[in-house]
């Protein structure tokens, strides 16, 4: 009689165990069913300029390389000089400039660097793609003046 009690009672723990064990979710639906996904990001390849110095009053041309699988929607330049708060100085509507060699849209940007400053001031330029679903990324550059 104790013996078949034990054989019942491990019936129960292994049939109640396996019932537990099959009403969990998977544990990576909980992500699927808690997240939203928007778009995709742009992708910036390269931004630089011919020279990392510059006269205080001349142009520098900056070259921006970038793609994106969803439809970009703008690009804007922002800078910094020296400790100062970052401010858009250029803005522009997407326009598709492919180029088979590097496989990326193409933008070249001309910035004149502010009259006036300091030798040895340093010039934060910050590139942002924005896509159409809001998402953005940036990248940045340095520019010392002379």
């Amino acid at each position: 009689m104790k013996k078949n009690l034990n054989r019942l009672y491990l019936f129960l723990i292994a049939v109640s165990s396996i019932a537990l064990v099959s009403c969990e979710k998977d544990a990576d639906q909980w992500l699927q069913d808690n997240v939203t996904v928007i778009g995709k990001y742009a992708n910036i390849a390269k931004f630089s300029a011919p020279s990392a110095t510059a006269a205080a009053g001349s142009k520098i041309k900056l070259d921006l390389r970038y793609w994106s699988e969803d439809p970009i929607d703008k690009i804007n330049l922002k800078d910094s000089i020296g400790t100062a708060a970052k401010k858009q100085v250029f803005t522009t509507a997407y326009s598709p400039a492919y180029s088979a060699i590097t496989k990326t849209d193409s933008l070249i940007i001309e910035y004149t660097v502010p009259a006036g400053l300091a030798p040895k001031t340093v010039i934060l330029l910050e590139a942002e793609v924005v896509n159409k679903n809001t998402l953005k990324n940036t990248s940045t550059f340095k520019v010392t003046v002379q």
